[in-house]
This record gives structure tokens, sequence and C-alpha cells, in this order.
């Protein structure tokens, strides 16, 4: 009597369990060619999408390389001015060039607020802090002026120039880092 009664649950219970699953076939009838070709659909999607989206950064980076290139010349033509003033004691006279500059860097800083050239430009203020006189020569002869205020000048401009040297490698570091 046991083996009739689970065999009528057997019956009973087993087109339910189909229905609940989802197919009212049995799993025999089902056709394994479809699944490959299934996934090897997935897969040539999932290479595709891959594909399109470096494509996408890598123009996108493009786009930025061109866009930042003349931000990173002009940072190149101030490391060859601050070579220039590294060479000699510099006056008001020696810095019209810098000035130039310095006005350029703050248009770049505007068109690029992301980068540090907000860092280049004070540094560029506290450098030109530190000149020496006008004629500091005959100021030196007549006494109005002493040697140790021209040497603590003198360091303060090596320091200042050292400083924007190394603001200026950050930021071309940096738009070398979104660029490649």
């Amino acid at each position: 009597m046991h083996c009739i009664a689970s065999q009528l649950v057997k019956n009973t219970n087993g087109p339910r369990i189909r229905v609940l699953l989802g197919s009212n076939t049995p799993q025999e009838s089902f056709s394994s060619t479809w699944t490959w070709a299934a996934v090897i659909s997935l897969i040539g999607l999932v290479v595709s999408i891959g594909f399109t989206i470096y494509k996408l950064r890598k123009r996108k980076k493009a786009e930025d390389a061109e866009r930042l290139k003349p931000d990173y010349n002009l940072l190149d033509e101030v490391a060859v001015v601050l070579g220039k003033l590294a060479d000699l004691p510099a006056q008001k006279a020696d810095l019209s060039a810098l000035n130039e500059l310095r006005t350029r860097v703050k248009q770049a800083e505007r068109r690029s607020p992301d980068l540090r050239f907000d860092d280049i430009v004070a540094r560029i203020d506290v450098y030109q802090k530190a000149v020496l006189p006008d004629c500091f020569g005959k100021k030196l002869t007549s006494r109005r002026i002493t040697v140790e205020e021209l040497l603590e000048l003198s360091r303060q401009q090596g320091a200042a120039l050292t400083e924007i040297r190394v603001a200026c490698d950050a930021v071309q570091l940096e738009i070398d880092s979104r660029t490649t």
C-alpha cells in the first residue's frame, strides 16, 4: 500500500513542479546548441562593450592632452625663464618676462582650476618679494644696505626659484598622468 501511495504522490506533484520551474516540457527536449550560441553571443557582447569603453577613454585622454598641451608648454617656458633668473641676482627690471608668464599662468588657472596653477602663481609672488633692490651695488658701497641683508634676499630668491620649479614639475606630472 505504501508503494501505491508514493507513486500517486509522484504522479500528481510532477506536473506541478514542472509548472513552478517554468517549463511544461521535459528537460530532455531542451537543445544544448541554443545555450552555446547564447554563451558565445554574450561573450561577444561583453568584448564589444569593453572595446567601446576602451576607445571612449582613449579618445577622452587624447582630447585632454590636446587641451592641456599649451599649459604644459607654458610651464616649460617658466622653467626656461627661471633658469635664466637663477644665473643672476634678480632685480625688478629683470622680472618683466616672469611677470608676463605669471599672467599667462593665471589664465591657465582659470582654464583648468582643478590643476595647481594657483600654487605656481603664489610662489612667483613670493619670489618677486625677494628681489634685490635697484642699484644694490651702489647701496652696498654707500652702506645703506648690509651684506647680510643682500645675502638673505639672495637665499630667499634661490629658495623661491626651487619652490616654483617644484610646483611646475608637480603640475606637469599631473598633466602627464591625465593624458597618458
